[in-house]
C-alpha cells in the first residue's frame, strides 16, 4: 500500500507540474460552460439542474481523460525509467494501480471545478441537491472506467499521442453508437448493449437514481482493464 501511495503521489505531482494539466481543466471547464449555454440551464424560468450538461458530458470525456492518462506508463517507457521501477520492490499491480489511482484523483479535481455552477444555480435558484450528488457519482463512476482504459492504452506504447487514440477512439465509438445499436439489435444482443450502454447508465444517475447495474458495470469494466494493463507490464520483464 505504500508503494502504491508513493507512485500515486509521485505522479500526481508530474501532473501538476505540467501545463497540459491545467490546459485538460480549462478545456473541461470551457467545454461544460459552452454546454451550460447552448443547452439552456442558466435560462431564466428554466428548471435548476445541469442534467442536460452531464447529458453531453460524456462525449466530452471520451476525449479529455484518455489524454490525463495517455503518459502514465507510456512516458516510463519513453524515458527508460520502466527498467528502474521494475528492479525497485514495486509490483506490477502497485505501479499500474498508483498510477491509475493519480488519474483518477485529477479526474475528481477536474470534474469538482463544475461545482461553481452548481453554486451558481443555488444563487439563483433552488438545484435538487440529492439529484445532483447522484449525477456526480456517476460522472465518476464513468471517469473510473474511462481512466482504467487510459491506463490500459497507456501500457501498450511508449508514444503518448498513440496512447490517447488507443482509448478516445473506442471510447468515442462507444458512447456514439451503443446507445443506437442496443436499438436496433434483436434477442439477447439488445440485452448485452442495454447493458453496456453508458449513456443508459448515466441518465439513470442524471435523474437522481443510483443505479446499481451501472455501479456494477462501471466498476467491473475498470476493473478488468486494470487487470489487463498488469498483465501488459507483466509481459514487459520476459522480453
Amino acid at each position: 500500500m505504500r508503494n502504491t501511495t508513493a507512485i500515486m503521489n509521485r505522479e500526481l505531482l508530474s501532473l501538476f507540474c505540467s501545463p497540459v494539466a491545467y490546459i485538460v481543466i480549462a478545456g473541461f471547464l470551457l467545454v461544460t460552460g459552452v454546454l451550460a449555454v447552448f443547452t439552456g440551464s442558466f435560462k431564466p424560468g428554466a428548471p435548476a439542474t445541469l442534467r442536460m450538461v452531464f447529458e453531453f458530458t460524456p462525449y466530452a470525456l471520451a476525449f479529455i481523460v484518455p489524454a490525463i492518462a495517455m503518459r502514465t506508463i507510456s512516458e516510463e517507457y519513453r524515458s527508460g525509467t520502466i527498467e528502474a521501477l521494475m528492479t525497485a520492490p514495486v509490483s506490477d499491480a502497485q505501479l499500474v494501480l498508483g498510477k491509475f489511482l493519480a488519474s483518477l484523483v485529477f479526474y475528481v479535481i477536474m470534474i469538482a471545478t463544475t461545482l461553481v455552477y452548481l453554486m451558481l444555480m443555488m444563487v439563483y435558484g433552488a438545484p435538487d441537491l440529492g439529484a445532483s450528488l447522484a449525477a456526480y457519482i456517476g460522472l465518476i463512476l464513468v471517469g473510473t472506467m474511462f481512466v482504467a482504459l487510459g491506463v490500459l492504452a497507456s501500457s501498450l506504447t511508449k508514444n503518448q499521442i498513440v496512447a490517447w487514440m488507443i482509448a478516445a477512439v473506442p471510447l468515442l465509438v462507444f458512447v456514439w453508437f451503443s446507445g443506437w445499436i442496443s436499438r436496433a439489435a434483436e434477442g439477447w444482443w439488445r440485452e448485452v448493449f442495454r447493458i453496456v450502454n453508458i449513456s443508459l447508465h448515466l441518465d439513470q444517475f442524471n435523474r437522481g437514481l443510483i443505479d446499481t447495474e451501472g455501479v456494477v458495470f462501471f466498476l467491473c469494466t475498470a476493473a478488468f482493464f486494470l487487470f489487463l494493463a498488469v498483465k501488459v507490464v507483466e509481459s514487459r520483464r520476459w522480453r
